[in-house]
């Protein structure tokens, strides 16, 4: 008698490792000849983005650069604004989980801070802390069990609602537009500052990104070189994820990886026009909910067989919480005794800081960097600037307590405003987007194989069996102790449906 195992192949992921790293970087900034000498510095904007991941031996190298806008009061005798935008590599070592090779590595960064130090007027010394969240994937293929076949064999299967991940990838999205300033806008001498975000993300239902990529630049009109102008624009981006496997959830990470902003000139020579080009990275993992019936059990009348059995851990739901925070604060600004009289520039971007959670909900810790260019006084305007911090707690309740869930929250800006709230502070109203991706874990037992195979010594049964059931006796375990059918179980005591007995029930077994 051949007794037959069919299998099932399921997709598995597991989280193998999980990293926090932060590194210390220096970078000198050399002030380009071009430029004036550094009086004082008003602001900087600092970015990572990270450009490769490598495996090297037993250790992930994953390298980037640090973008650095710096904002500075010259040492002329205009005490001129300037600006210097540097890039910087930097790189950073981690473990990599031994004995594993087909792995997915997804990295998040951010800077966690950044100090800029005058060492002379032609050099600035700038120490950032870049932070790394480094996540190890492994996606296995596990040969389940869903058949016993064979000759008088009988089974017991549950039905098991899995989700299991497709395939992980990613895409990039190049952005190339030249716009035009706003009409009665001056023309561009130079751009010193430019800052950009993503806003009204969302996922077409055929399969295509669609977002507005928001820019604000600050620059120098060639009228009048003491002066400031600001713009802002909107770039509609939309392009198509070509996905080609079957999925029932998607979640998607967007980074802005760089952004250059230049003057452009218009027919007439003018620079009235200015050109974007931008990448930005989309990274997506695509998860299939399936209700597979896995064999739990199995015996035959003829025969003696043993099923193997393993524990595996499967993702049992996927899913993506968006809840949207509105962040409203009056950020104090050194003015000198001179009252605020005009914002030049804003620039925000979130940071997650910390998380949070317990049977019940999550709670994010997070912080708004914001930087800011304004001017104080009438009479004689002076420009000033300023890097702050706004941080917020918001919670979000889990759909399930008390269950298993592994949590990856990011947060990103939909919108920012602001305004002059007094004499000495700043207004900002911000949208924030807190998403966070759940996967509720359950641990189920798997059939991988049958072994021990061998015919059973036959046994004539006495023509009737009187058997009291007892405590937690089912259907199931009494036909598997008789070797005989639950269908025959029923036909012995006239029963029309498969009801569990109670404890002292008289179970008859005939022939």
């Amino acid at each position: 008698m051949s007794v037959e195992l069919i299998r099932k192949p399921i997709n598995l992921y597991q989280l193998i490792d999980e990293q926090q790293r932060e590194e210390l970087t220096e970078t000198g900034i050399i002030v380009p000849d071009s430029k004036p000498d550094v009086l004082d510095v008003l602001a900087v904007d600092t970015s990572v983005i990270v450009k490769n991941r490598e495996k090297s031996g037993k250790v992930m190298e994953i390298s980037g650069e640090l973008n650095f806008q710096v904002i500075y009061r010259a040492d002329n005798q205009e005490q001129s604004i300037e600006a210097i935008n540097v890039n910087a590599p930097w790189s950073v070592s981690c473990n990599y989980p031994a004995g594993e090779e087909n792995i997915h590595t997804l990295v998040k960064s951010a800077v966690e801070h950044t100090n800029v130090e005058i060492v002379n007027g032609r050099k600035l010394s700038a120490k950032s802390v870049v932070k790394l969240n480094v996540k190890y994937l492994a996606i296995r293929t596990v040969e389940a069990g869903e058949n016993v076949q064979g000759e008088n064999v009988y089974q017991k299967a549950d039905l098991h609602d899995i989700a299991m991940i497709e395939d992980i990838g990613e895409t990039t999205i190049n952005v190339s537009e030249i716009l035009e300033l706003s009409a009665g806008k001056p023309a561009i001498e130079e751009i010193l500052y430019s800052s950009a975000m993503l806003k009204d993300l969302k996922i077409s239902e055929n399969d295509t990104l669609e977002a507005v990529l928001a820019i604000n630049i600050l620059y120098r009109p060639d009228n009048d070189s003491t002066q400031l102008e600001n713009e802002y624009f909107e770039i509609p981006v939309s392009k198509s994820l070509e996905l080609d496997k079957y999925y029932t959830n998607l979640s998607v990470n967007t980074v802005l990886k760089t952004l250059t902003v230049k003057p452009d000139e218009d027919l007439d020579g003018l620079l009235t026009r200015v050109r974007v080009d931008a990448e930005i990275n989309a990274e997506y993992i695509l998860y299939s909910r399936e209700n597979v019936n896995l064999v739990n059990d199995a015996y035959a009348t003829d025969y003696d067989f043993e099923l193997e059995k393993m524990p595996v851990t499967v993702s049992v739901e996927e899913q993506d919480i968006t809840e949207n925070v509105q962040i409203n604060a009056n950020i104090p600004l050194e003015c000198g005794g001179e009252n605020l009289e005009e914002i030049l520039s804003v620039g925000v971007k979130p940071k997650l800081l910390s998380v949070g959670n317990d049977t019940a909900g999550v709670e994010i810790n997070g912080c708004l960097d914001v930087f800011v260019l304004y001017g104080t006084g009438t009479d004689m305007r002076i420009v000033r600037g300023a890097n702050q911090e706004v941080q917020f707690t918001h919670r979000v309740a889990l759909p399930e307590t008390n269950a298993r869930y592994d949590i990856d929250p990011q947060i990103q800006i939909n919108d920012a405003g602001f305004d002059i709230a007094s004499k000495t502070e700043l207004g900002i109203k911000t949208d924030v987007a807190i998403k966070i991706h759940l996967s509720r874990k359950s641990e189920i037992n798997v059939v991988t194989g049958i072994k021990g195979i061998k015919p059973v010594e036959k046994k004539e049964n006495p023509p009737l069996i009187i058997y009291y059931t007892q405590d937690g006796d089912t259907l199931w375990s009494i036909a598997r102790k008789y070797r005989v059918s639950i269908q025959k179980i029923m036909n012995d005591n006239g029963m029309t449906e498969e009801i569990e007995p109670e404890a002292g029930q008289k179970i008859f077994l005939i022939g």
